[in-house]
């Protein structure tokens, strides 16, 4: 037994009330008045009173109700075993409709055999139907009705997602939990391997809970195209290289044929040999891909009885290399140089660098550029300043360099954040500052070897009120920041890309922070994998703009998003194999190609030792007497005794009044007088 509210148990000192009232506080006699006393005999009396409890049955009900109410706001609890309701079970049939299953006729026989299960349900059970993969779908709701769940059955199709049975089991431990009944669980699936959870435990059922398997179809060998790596854009199709790995699961060694078409047309066509089990690449070089979004595929000749995975969808959009405005006031010719060489360092650039005073820029059309770079510019002409705001939040991106020329300014260009001052190495301390905490998971600053070697000279101290710090020097100033500004970003570089203020444009890590930068700027954020697996997430929006509208169409042309949706939604998720075409609420259109997941292609099946373990789960008997103690404590829970309480205070309320009803009413002859003198 327990106490939700202890302190409420402070209460029975009120207890000391009735003691009072029934010890000191005595009713005491009206004095009557008497003609003389000089008859009356002189005697000492002692001083002290001696008291004695009366009414002891209404002193017992009075203490008694001050203890009930003391507890009931202590509100006591014990603890109970949750036992399902005694002779009611519920039927759960979960029918795997992965990826996986689409082999041969195995979502054709787990269907022939669930409703096997149906026809033996009795009138008076119970059955739920539920679909699995990624996710458990409840296609009923739990019911008696035979056809209603002979409906559900029929009505199951092969999905693209990959099997959890571990969300499986957290969705029968809920079943259970909130039904209160022992669950009957039927799983019809091919039970691949692939489909069990990190951890063991993520499997365990509730005590009561039965399981029984239903396995479709046997191991077979599988071959399958595992991934393809191809690029998201072409600029030169010379100088395109698209690689596809072969895979075969549990299948012998084979030669396989492997072709490559876009849009429908086959482009080269290569042979392939794949070793007993074993994997092996094929490489395509070029790609005479048109103007604009393609959508690609990599096969190979079907020879096994999973085709579904013998093919990967890849989308591919061909363009010219994109401007980049570098704005520089000339004071500083190195920056534009070392910069221009590490972002044309690549052999297939995807930038070409126009620069421009900042003067110039007033009249040019912003958008259309990929990103812009700010050197050090200073203060901006009037209304540039503005127009690089809208600029960046219409969903563009701007590269800020800090230097002696912004040292004088109260605040960063476009982003507003407060400048402080200019932190200088001197020979009385440090003589230069290096880098000692970096971000190296952010996409600008991948591959640069946490700026390994850089000295710093000079950087501006930013005040980060808005921005997130990426990168900071040994004395805490920050070297790196982002702000997003509306649908874009502004990054922000606290030194200048010379070899003044720094020596970082001599080192190696420059190019690929040139390179990462750029091609993360250029995207208008961190650009998403256009070829994603099935139950991927695609992003819409990345702030909480609801003025612009998103769309996306699935691999059938029909609207994915409704109104509400397409002003509202950050993401949604890909649940099918195919092509998706999609336009962010910046306006930015783009293909998205969506895969199964591979880990699907493996047909290998769980073993039998791990299937008996599952089902031992359900039945309570758990190893050890550590894991049965834990088991027993978590079925056990707290059953509050509130309701007993309440009821015995009203009735001893009750009582409470009828017998100082009968004890302190006043005498029969008294009541008499009173009414003749009243009379």
């Amino acid at each position: 037994m327990g106490f939700l509210s202890p302190w409420f148990l402070a209460g029975l000192a009120a207890v000391g009330l009735p003691i009072w009232i029934h010890l000191l506080k005595r009713h005491k006699t009206d004095p009557r008045p008497f003609p003389s006393l000089m008859f009356f005999e002189r005697r000492e009396h002692s001083s002290v009173k001696h008291r004695r409890l009366e009414y002891l049955l209404l002193f017992a009900l009075r203490v008694a109700m001050l203890v009930l109410l003391a507890l009931l706001f202590a509100n006591p609890f014990i603890r109970r075993a949750a036992t399902a309701s005694e002779g009611k079970k519920l039927l759960l049939i979960a029918i795997d409709r992965s990826f996986s299953m689409r082999a041969g006729d195995h979502l054709a026989r787990a269907k022939d055999q669930a409703m096997s299960v149906l026809s033996s349900l009795r009138p008076d059970e119970q059955a739920q139907v539920v679909g699995l993969g990624a996710q458990v779908q409840a296609l009923t709701q739990p019911t008696a009705d035979p056809g209603e769940l002979r409906a559900a059955v029929q009505s199951i199709q092969p999905g693209d997602s990959r099997a959890s049975f571990g969300e499986l089991a957290r969705y029968v431990r809920t079943l259970a939990e909130s039904t209160h009944l022992s669950l009957k669980v039927h799983l019809l699936s091919d039970l691949q391997k692939s489909a069990l959870p990190p951890g063991f435990a993520d499997l365990r059922l509730n005590p009561g809970t039965e399981l029984v398997f239903h396995q479709v179809g046997q191991a077979a060998p599988n071959w399958t195209v595992e991934n393809v790596v191809a690029p998201r854009r072409v600029f030169d199709p010379k100088r395109v290289r698209i690689q596809a790995t072969i895979g075969g699961f549990g299948a012998p060694a084979a030669k396989r044929s492997v072709t490559l078409a876009l849009n429908g047309k086959v482009m080269q066509t290569k042979p392939v040999d794949v070793a007993a089990g074993g994997r092996a690449q094929v490489e395509f070089l070029g790609l005479d891909a048109p103007y604009g979004f393609s959508r690609g595929e990599v096969r190979i000749d079907s020879a096994d009885i999973l085709p579904a995975d013998d093919r990967f969808p890849f989308a591919i959009e061909r363009i010219d290399p994109r401007k980049v405005l570098f704005l520089d006031d000339g004071r500083r010719p190195r920056a534009l140089l070392y910069f221009r060489a590490a972002l044309e360092s690549s052999g297939d650039s995807a930038f070409q660098l126009e620069a421009l005073r900042p003067e110039q820029a007033l009249n040019l059309g912003l958008s259309n550029y990929a990103f812009i770079v700010l050197s050090d510019v200073g203060s901006l002409p009037s209304g540039l300043e503005d127009a690089l705001r809208r600029y960046v939040a219409s969903g563009r991106a701007v590269l800020i360099a800090l230097g002696p020329g912004s040292a004088a300014m109260p605040k960063v260009p476009v982003t507003g954040e407060s400048i402080e001052a200019a932190r200088y190495a001197g020979r009385e301390a440090e003589r230069f500052l290096t880098v000692s905490e970096i971000d190296i998971g952010h996409p600008a600053l991948r591959n640069v070897e946490r700026f390994a070697g850089v000295k710093f000279y000079q950087a501006i101290h930013v005040t980060p009120a808005k921005s997130h710090v990426l990168a900071r020097l040994n004395d805490q100033t920050p070297l790196v920041l982002e702000q997003q500004i509306g649908e874009g970003k502004a990054l922000v570089f606290a030194s200048t890309f010379d070899n003044v203020s720094n020596d970082l444009p001599l080192h190696a890590s420059w190019v690929p922070f040139v390179a990462q930068a750029a091609a993360y700027l250029g995207g208008g954020g961190a650009e998403q994998p256009v070829n994603l697996a099935v139950d991927s997430y695609v992003e819409l929006r990345t702030g909480d703009n609801k003025s612009a509208a998103a769309e996306v169409l699935d691999p059938d042309g029909k609207r994915l998003l409704s109104l509400e949706e397409a002003v509202s939604a950050k993401n949604f998720a890909v649940r099918r194999e195919g092509f998706f075409e999609m336009k962010t609420a910046s306006g930015r259109h783009s293909l998205i190609a969506a895969h199964a997941d591979r880990r699907e292609s493996d047909l290998t099946v769980i073993p039998q030792e791990t299937l008996d373990l599952w089902q031992a789960t359900g039945k309570g008997d758990q190893t050890g007497a550590g894991a049965s103690t834990s088991q027993d404590q978590s079925e056990k829970k707290p059953w509050g005794l509130w309701p007993i309480l309440l009821l015995l205070l009203l009735a001893i309320g009750i009582l409470e009044s009828v017998v100082a009803n009968r004890y302190l009413r006043p005498p029969a002859e008294k009541q008499e007088g009173a009414k003749k003198e009243a009379a």
